[in-house]
């Protein structure tokens, strides 16, 4: 069968079980009523939830049944941990677990704030596929701050893309309900013996190209904790880091540093529309290191000289392919402003991880502290 959206049929053996929720059910012995669904990924399903109890709207993650173990062995306790930093920091507020069983077997639910689109919507909205340098700035502060507080916990993020920086909305009861009064009722597709959702996130006014005041107070919020460690760091089979390359190594590893460099990635993918580094194929680690070293005009640590996956590596070579991150940038922005983003950028790219900026040190970079500096007059 094809799903317009998850497949209700995969079963949990081959990484499945989503739930098969419906608009009205409730969940967790009346607590919450579906009133549609937000969104899915691959091991998940969001759904907008009224709360007859206390009227409001909250967001249920209903994890997969393939997925829920893990997700109660890790993301729970790392949940649990961020919701005791500061609220300021925009970081995904959790309001408690529940379990709910469907023919698939048990599914963990998470109960969090909703949240509207991502900036990577946002981004794919702009004709060009890239986003003004003055947005860019903002959102890259807004995720070094929200970092700074994760690393001080000893927690590294390890999703800093697009997909997970999100627009909040209000929970206001009023608001929401005047917002899902406007909008058409959540739409149902019948698939064999399923009944299935489609995904409908709740809209925001918020344009590619709002002016800089309207920038600065946009309501962001660094989501999905799905990939987060804490204390001990092991890269996950199957995660892209974007292609950090301490993940390439045969002795592969990642730390709170890795975050910084998918930081860097993402304002160089925000500014540009491009990825910073083309993917060689069939996985050739020594190709692609010499590639970021081309482009980032930096060497590898002497160290990983050694490693089985760099054979071949020789650092006095030239890809004649790679195009820098100075270059790259030329083609997207003014001159003054593609270098002055390339030096914050390439300090967040380090290919030696411990020379990469701090996320404290990154929100006071000057590229970014300008661009974010407080206007109120008193500050």
């Amino acid at each position: 069968m094809s799903f317009p959206e998850e497949p209700l049929d995969l079963p949990p053996s081959e990484g499945g079980g989503y739930y098969p929720a419906s608009i009205h059910q409730t969940l967790d012995g009346g607590n919450y009523e579906v009133v549609r669904k937000l969104g899915y990924g691959p091991r998940s399903s969001t759904w907008l939830v009224f709360t007859p109890n206390d009227p409001g709207y909250l967001a249920v993650k209903i994890f997969t049944v393939a997925a829920s173990e893990r997700a109660q062995a890790v993301d729970l306790p790392v949940s649990q941990e961020v919701n005791k930093l500061s609220p300021g920091l925009r970081l995904p507020r959790f309001h408690g677990s529940f379990w709910e069983r469907s023919s698939a077997g048990l599914h963990l639910c998470f109960v969090s704030n909703p949240c509207s689109t991502s900036i990577q919507h946002l981004r794919l909205s702009a004709p060009e596929r890239r986003l003004p340098a003055h947005v860019v700035q903002r959102i890259v502060y807004f995720v070094a701050n929200a970092l700074r507080g994760l690393h001080a916990a000893g927690i590294m993020h390890g999703a800093i893309k697009a997909d997970n920086i999100r627009f909040v909305t209000s929970v206001d009861l009023g608001f929401l309900k005047q917002v899902l009064d406007s909008e058409p009722p959540p739409t149902l597709v019948q698939v064999g013996q399923y009944t299935t959702v489609q995904s409908q996130p709740l809209s925001h006014s918020f344009k590619w190209n709002n002016r800089r005041k309207l920038v600065a107070d946009w309501p962001l919020h660094l989501a999905n904790l799905g990939h987060a460690q804490r204390s001990v760091y092991q890269p996950e089979k199957d995660v892209d880091y974007f292609g950090a390359p301490e993940t390439l190594l045969h002795s592969a590893s990642c730390s709170l540093q890795t975050d910084i460099w998918m930081l860097g990635s993402l304002a160089y993918e925000l500014l540009t529309g491009n990825s910073p580094f083309p993917r060689h194929p069939n996985k050739d680690v020594a190709a692609q290191m010499l590639t970021m070293s081309a482009a980032l005009e930096d060497d590898p640590p002497e160290a990983w000289l050694s490693d089985e996956h760099l054979r071949g590596f020789d650092p006095k070579a030239q890809d004649s392919n790679a195009t820098s991150i100075n270059a790259g940038l030329a083609y997207a922005l003014h001159k003054d402003d593609a270098n002055a983003a390339a030096r914050f950028i390439k300090s967040c790219l380090r290919l030696d991880p411990s020379k990469r900026l701090t996320a404290k040190e990154c929100m006071n970079h000057v590229w970014l502290s300008e661009a974010n500096a407080c206007s109120c007059g008193f500050c």
